[in-house]
């Protein structure tokens, strides 16, 4: 058996108190926020319970993109850390989507550090995901990529984007969170997938390039809007 010396080696002078202040700071490094489960993607069963955690050294809060309270506790743990628990019950295809961890407050934090991961519900009665009025209009002031934010309640469906009433598919990747990216022409487009033997449709997305001068942009989205609407209106015909 081999004994260690009870004698100290000789160090260097000025590095003394380098293994103590390591010692006294370790404890005190933040490890930022860490989040359970860790998963960056899950999927749920439609009228399941679910139950996120996040943690940090500083209050934290669960949210999501779309403006919906999300019940969630926030608790301070022994160690001074925060933990945050949201509990998702009798879930379905609305609670698709991206929830994101952050600070209540920065308390000296770095700014905007999030974690996120992605939920999906399948849900037979909601193949494709409710979007917002802004984002069926797509307004361009240049040639770039956008996406065509058509995104499903379940990410083995297939997905195929079309021009309104063409059936032949368009050849542009594909991102069940996110939708359809490309650079695409003033038109109006639509994404298709089956769902049992029934194939569902999107709300259809309108892409126009914008003309003119900056201060003409925002006449001529509301304009345009504005003629949809009365469009629409007039193919529903009187009420019956």
């Amino acid at each position: 058996m081999l004994l260690l010396s009870a004698v100290p080696a000789p160090v260097p002078k000025g590095q003394v108190l380098l293994l103590p202040l390591l010692v006294l700071l370790g404890p005190q490094v933040s490890q930022g926020l860490v989040i359970t489960p860790s998963e960056p993607e899950i999927v749920l069963n439609v009228s399941s319970t679910f139950v996120l955690t996040c943690s940090g050294p500083a209050p934290v809060m669960w949210k999501r993109m779309m403006p919906k309270q999300l019940p969630q506790e926030l608790t301070e743990t022994p160690d001074g850390n925060f933990s945050s628990v949201l509990t998702l019950t009798n879930v379905n295809g609305s609670d698709t989507g991206e929830y994101f961890c952050t600070y209540n407050d920065s308390h000296g934090l770095e700014d905007g550090e999030q974690k996120r991961l992605y939920i999906f519900v399948p849900d037979p009665n909601m193949g494709f995901l409710p979007v917002y009025p802004e984002e069926v209009f797509i307004f361009l002031t240049e040639v770039t990529e956008i996406t065509i934010p058509c995104r499903v309640t379940d990410p083995q469906l297939v997905v195929t984007l079309h021009e309104k009433k063409v059936d032949v598919p368009l050849p542009f990747p594909y991102d069940h969170q996110r939708g359809f990216s490309g650079t695409f022409e003033d038109k109006t487009y639509v994404c298709k997938t089956i769902i049992g033997d029934k194939e569902v449709d999107s709300e259809a997305y309108y892409v126009y390039s914008l003309q003119g001068e900056l201060p003409f942009w925002a006449d001529a989205q509301q304009s345009i809007i504005h003629q949809h609407l009365n469009e629409c209106s007039a193919d529903r015909g009187p009420p019956g």
